[in-house]
């Protein structure tokens, strides 16, 4: 038996911990009684109704383990955020109640809103490739479309109006070893439409108590495919895909499993032709794995089967392990090989690539420091890579990486096979996150006599003006073997809403 004293405080403590925790209040009867004896009172058994303090003889009580009745105005420390273009339903961000919602017939809560955003990118570029120089104004918008239907599902589209992925775009091309004049790049085709969602919270009669195995998500339609950072699959794909997360084993913490078929849109090769777009109806089947282990690092292990009767079928294969080396260095190890099933074609190779990606935070600054590299051995291809991601090692550095706009070249862009390079940059960030400038060196040289070396060096930066604007400068000088020197400069303009 509780003293009085100590039971009447811990029923004090329980309607607060019952609204948090959204329990039931087990000190519930309508009145108590005292034992003439011992004079302690008793609770009967059960949830029945009680109130040991009772309208205003509550609210003069002071416990410091009670929650405060005071409402604080929200947010206490207002953030400004960016609107979107159009929106309908509860505000994006919002504060304050949401919408009740509507009950399906499968018991799930749908509280939908949609928003509408994007960007808009413009660009004065100039760039010189083998003696030949081409200027240009190139225009791109990127419009996006989100229907939520409740936290866990949802519809996507997305369009690129002023350009497309095969280097068509609008804009006006001062001067080029071709046709000079206006560029019309208008079309109106979904780059992206597509539905995902998680079978336990549409059908949440399965597993009233979230206790099984029902947080399947999933997702349908033509989506954005990135595996292993883009090195094995960078590409729009027509595709399904089924994931399974939390998985929990001796020494994996968590470990997420993703099956996935895809049956249109896929590009094949590395695109080693600029914009040559090598799209048909190709079937690519993958397995994918995802896990933190006890050892304080992420591997992941990737399996692709691309079935093609016109290039050929082939299967590739991607690990990764990314962890921190005495608690100061970032690094990231690749290892992914593609294997041709019968021969080799254009756009099928056998190869291998090595990736190794480590960086680190200065001290006493946010500045950063890194140093990546690669190793192609042999004749290394992507499942599928868009024609506007460049080559499998575009993540490599900014020499290595398109800018997605016009037809401004990649410094160090060229084939990779049978090749080794590198990038050594640092990334200054001036005075807060708004102004970063990036400085990089870059090198790469073919491992026969044949190929040809070549040494870079890029910069960009860029500034964000309120929230919406963002200019970005960038500049190149690539000197390559038995070749002019290539050069490129550009400033571009971004308003995103």
């Amino acid at each position: 038996m509780l003293s009085n004293k100590f039971y009447r405080r811990s029923c004090l403590l329980l309607p607060a911990i019952a609204a948090v925790t959204m329990l039931s209040h087990p000190c519930t009867a309508e009145e108590t009684t005292k034992d003439p004896k011992t004079g302690y009172e008793s609770v009967p058994e059960g949830r029945k109704v009680v109130d040991f303090y009772r309208g205003d003889e509550l609210k003069n009580l002071h416990d410091e383990h009670r929650l405060s009745t005071k409402v604080p105005v929200y947010p206490v420390d207002p953030v400004g955020r960016l609107e979107p273009v159009f929106g309908l339903g509860d505000p994006f961000l919002g504060n304050g109640p949401i919408a009740q919602g509507i009950k399906t017939p499968t018991g799930q809560v749908l509280q939908p809103w949609f928003l509408l955003y994007g960007s808009y990118r413009s660009a004065l570029q100039s760039f010189d490739s083998g003696g030949q120089n081409t200027f240009e104004w190139a225009n791109r918008v990127d419009l996006n479309g989100n229907l939520n239907l409740s936290g866990t599902e949802r519809l996507v589209f997305s369009l690129r109006p002023l350009d497309s992925r095969n280097g068509s775009y609008t804009g006006y091309t001062f001067d080029s070893p071709g046709k000079n004049g206006w560029n019309e790049g208008f079309n109106s085709a979904l780059t992206r439409l597509y539905f995902e969602g998680e079978l336990g919270e549409i059908l949440p009669g399965l597993d009233p108590n979230d206790s099984d195995t029902y947080d399947i998500g999933f997702s349908v339609g033509r989506q954005l495919l990135q595996v292993q950072d883009g090195i094995l699959v960078n590409d729009i794909v027509d595709s399904v895909g089924i994931t399974r997360n939390s998985l929990v084993f001796k020494g994996i913490t968590n470990l997420r499993i993703t099956g996935l078929y895809g049956w249109d849109h896929i590009n094949r090769g590395n695109n080693d032709q600029v914009f040559n777009a090598n799209t048909h109806s190709a079937d690519i089947f993958g397995l994918f794995t995802e896990a933190d282990t006890a050892l304080d690092n992420t591997v992941s292990l990737d399996l692709i089967y691309v079935r093609d009767k016109r290039d050929g079928n082939a299967w590739y294969v991607g690990s990764r392990s990314t962890q921190r080396i005495a608690g100061w260095l970032n690094s990231t190890f690749r290892v992914n090989a593609s294997i041709a099933e019968n021969r080799e074609s254009t756009t099928v190779g056998n190869g291998v690539l090595l990736f190794s990606q480590l960086s680190a935070t200065l001290s006493k600054t946010d500045n950063l420091a890194y140093f990546n590299t690669f190793y192609s051995i042999d004749r290394f291809t992507s499942a599928s890579r868009s024609p506007d991601q460049a080559t499998p090692v575009a993540n490599l550095g900014i020499l290595y990486a398109p800018v997605g706009l016009g037809r401004y070249g990649v410094p160090l862009g060229d084939s990779i096979d049978k090749t080794i390079g590198t990038a050594l940059g640092y990334q200054m960030f001036l005075g807060g996150i708004d102004k970063q400038l990036i400085f990089e060196l870059g090198a790469r040289a073919g491992t026969t006599s044949q190929d040809r070396g070549a040494i870079g060096f890029g910069a960009r930066y860029q500034q964000t003006f309120s929230k919406r604007y963002v200019l970005r400068l960038d500049s190149f000088v690539v000197g390559k073997e038995r070749e002019n020197v290539s050069y490129g400069l550009r400033t571009e303009w971004m308003v995103r809403f």
